[in-house]
């Protein structure tokens, strides 16, 4: 019995450190535009342990506005799709691009926004309208270039894979991709001169590694209680 309660208080620290860690990651991304917290839950296990599942909070932080054009924020549902420099796709919430040597539209870790294409180096003004149209314009007010911004849902938005970076990759439990223009059904518009501000709850958090904390030195008292308990037999024993 002695030795069934120190694995369960061991393995219910183990979880409490990594909701502790979890947490202090999603602080630490409180200002990281368009950044989604992740969420870890419990469950108990048939040895009496515990193991532990995570999901993304899809639910989004509010829209801030920058006065940028290429700034842009998905207003509902959807994640822009991204180059990842090796022939893959990763999605993010995080509308901060720029645009670079070639006149393509990157964010700012130089990932290319797919369907790609590119602006003139002579374009002056730069608009994009709430359903993804994006156009270059010169001093004149012609149209040089125009392009369209599509933005991707998942069946499971949670379900995808965190890469670190503020980007995710689709998983089986994601389901499959589906692109279309903002707008479409289940796609929300653009916001053109917003990004999106982190969900992180400060609030939220600070209560997380509160109830956290407490539970690690509950457990760590029951092993050292137990221990004690294995101690007191053994010495009986001998």
């Amino acid at each position: 019995m002695a030795i069934q309660g120190i694995w369960a208080s061991v393995s219910g620290m183990r979880v409490a450190q990594k909701k502790i860690a979890n947490s202090a990651h999603n602080v630490a991304n409180a200002s990281t535009s368009g950044f989604q917290p992740r969420r870890l839950e419990q469950a108990d296990t048939a040895g009496g342990g515990a193991q532990i599942t995570g999901s993304t909070q899809m639910s989004g932080g509010p829209l801030v506005s920058t006065g940028r054009s290429l700034d842009l924020a998905v207003n509902g549902g959807g994640f822009f799709a991204l180059d990842d420099g090796d022939g893959g796709v990763v999605y993010s919430r995080n509308g901060k691009f720029m645009l670079n040597d070639q006149g393509q539209v990157v964010d700012n870790q130089g990932r290319t926004l797919r369907p790609p294409f590119q602006l003139p180096d002579n374009a002056t003004n730069i608009s994009v309208t709430s359903d993804g149209r994006i156009e270059a314009l010169d001093n004149n007010g012609e149209v040089l270039a125009q392009g369209q911004i599509q933005t991707t849902t998942f069946a499971n938005p949670g379900g995808l894979e965190a890469l670190g970076g503020n980007a995710y990759r689709e998983s089986q439990a994601s389901g499959p991709p589906v692109n279309a223009n903002p707008g479409v059904e289940g796609h929300g518009n653009l916001a053109s001169g917003m990004i999106q501000a982190s969900g992180t709850d400060y609030l939220t958090e600070i209560t997380t590694q509160i109830v956290n904390q407490r539970s690690f030195e509950a457990n760590l008292k029951a092993v050292q209680t137990y221990d004690e308990m294995l101690g007191t037999l053994l010495d009986k024993k001998t």
